[in-house]
């Protein structure tokens, strides 16, 4: 780390990898897609008073994302629906930018942010893991990656789709992260939190994260993906003061993880936390480790881990972040080798189309070895990009989708 008083040079980072990019589903979806016999059941787009809705069981479980226009929690409210929190965006399909579910378009739009490799998620598709239905969610989850792999086709070397995986059947889970590997997606997306009773340390899940391990196929706990709805409450009721605490959940899951012996049963398995930010883990870890040795080691309490909990941590998560200074400052706490930086493209907090003037501030005064780790180098080899079929750097919009 640079000394006190010393300067705080930009670093010359020319290309970004984004390990936290997502897509806007088309309103059709899951209702065209999913296997005919859950199709009167599948998610589907209702306008309700002006917006676009998406409806489960009568619900709104969430809503479209516009682009076009600024919309999420700096929208008017709509009258009689709860908008406290920056999930309700009130904008309608025609507000999204073309570039949010064409496949040359974003792939020209990112090349001319310096984004030149992007880890894909879901939009809708993360508040579906609200749905508790298994066999349906299951569906809803092969018809996601089915379009998934055919959008990321136009630039394969570029793209890299993460699926959705039923974790509310850990065996479906398997099959599915099988076909996904074998259909050249990156990874998979479990629920961030599964709720008390199917928490990450029970057995039932003992296969998946084999498979996850024996795959190479890392698997994201993204922010929204609670079981229950995001942040643990049905879609409307999203407030300011649980998007604040989102982190939550994922140290909730990582801890159960980690205190369970997950990480020492199945040492090739990797986990990455996406939208948490990262400035939390530092006490995270330390509560962990004095929790460890306090209250296991001092007491003479059976553990499923030999080693301190921070090691585990280290050694197999990930951390995934857009704006978070401090987290850039605590880095070597956290992990060089295990911070990403994602552009959360197309979303309303999404640094497009400064990215790469977003990042080079971020990570003013970190050398330049560490900046361009976090900036391309650890996602590339979590997500087995090759660097050498990516572009150079920024490329202007009538870039073709051959590039690379």
């Amino acid at each position: 780390m640079n000394a006190p008083g010393a300067l705080n040079p930009i670093p010359a980072i020319t290309r970004l990898i984004s390990s936290d990019s997502h897509i806007i589903e088309p309103p059709g979806l899951w209702v065209e897609r999913i296997d005919r016999r859950y199709r009167d059941r599948a998610p589907r787009v209702a306008r309700i008073d002006g917006s676009d809705w998406w409806i489960y069981n009568g619900e709104r479980i969430g809503s479209v994302s516009g682009r076009k226009k600024r919309s999420g929690g700096m929208a008017d409210p709509v009258q009689g629906i709860a908008s406290k929190g920056a999930v309700l965006t009130h904008s309608t399909f025609d507000d999204v930018h073309p570039a949010a579910y064409t496949p040359g378009e974003y792939v020209k739009e990112n090349l001319a942010d310096g984004v030149v490799g992007a880890v894909i998620r879901p939009t809708q598709g993360i508040t579906n893991y609200c749905i508790d239905d298994a066999e349906l969610f299951g569906a809803i989850c092969r018809a996601y990656n089915d379009w998934m792999v055919e959008f990321c086709s136009v630039a394969p070397h570029m793209l890299k789709g993460v699926a959705m995986l039923n974790n509310y059947d850990p065996a479906d889970a398997v099959r599915e992260l099988e076909r996904a590997r074998g259909m050249g997606m990156a990874g998979g997306i479990i629920s961030v939190y599964p709720g008390r009773e199917q928490a990450y340390h029970q057995p039932r899940y003992e296969p998946l994260w084999a498979a996850a391990a024996a795959l190479q196929m890392p698997l994201s706990l993204h922010v929204l993906t609670n079981h229950n709805g995001p942040y643990g409450v049905p879609f409307p009721q999203v407030d300011y003061s649980l998007r604040v605490n989102a982190d939550y959940w994922v140290r909730m899951s990582l801890a159960d993880m980690i205190f369970g012996g997950v990480f020492e049963r199945h040492p090739g398995l990797m986990v990455e936390t996406s939208e948490h930010e990262g400035g939390w883990v530092p006490y995270f870890l330390w509560q962990m480790d004095w929790t460890y040795e306090h209250r296991i080691l001092r007491r003479r309490q059976h553990t499923a881990t030999p080693r301190r909990p921070s090691e585990y941590f280290h050694d197999h998560v990930y951390v995934s972040l857009i704006y978070d200074q401090g987290a850039i400052e605590q880095r070597e706490r956290i992990g060089v080798a295990r911070l990403m930086w994602g552009s959360d493209y197309p979303h309303e907090q999404s640094t497009h189309p400064r990215s790469l003037e977003t990042v080079r501030a971020l990570l003013a005064g970190v050398p330049q070895d560490e900046a361009e780790a976090i900036a391309f180098g650890n996602a590339a080899q979590l997500f087995q990009f090759d660097p050498a079929r990516l572009a150079p750097g920024p490329m202007l919009a009538e870039a073709t989708v051959s590039v690379g």
